[in-house]
């Protein structure tokens, strides 16, 4: 009987080693994923904080060449205007001139 109950509580011992062993173990994985996660979540906030920098310099970039091309415009406009102008005065320039020769 006092074999028995040596047996058991060494099978006790044993067991209960083994559960802080696992215990263990599982703890440290769950650390170690724990970590791993921590990781992709710096490395996806860096990789979305670069494409924001990026969408940001993409839309100033569209806004200058916006500018740019409505700027284009604008003198190509006025210089439309100016030779409309010009070619008026040449027009009622040229008839005043007919009109005394005749």
């Amino acid at each position: 009987m006092q074999q028995a109950l040596l047996a058991a509580d060494g099978e006790i011992r044993q067991l209960k080693n083994t559960i802080s062993s696992m215990r263990e173990q599982m703890e440290a994985m769950q650390r170690a994923e724990q970590q791993r996660m921590q990781l992709a979540i710096a490395g996806s906030a860096e990789e979305i904080a670069q494409l924001k920098a990026m969408v940001q310099a993409l839309r100033d970039e569209m806004e200058r060449q916006r500018m740019d091309y409505e700027d284009a415009a604008r003198r190509g406009q006025a210089a439309a205007r100016d030779e409309a102008t010009q070619l008026q005065r040449t027009i009622v320039e040229l008839r005043t001139l007919l009109e005394s020769r005749q």
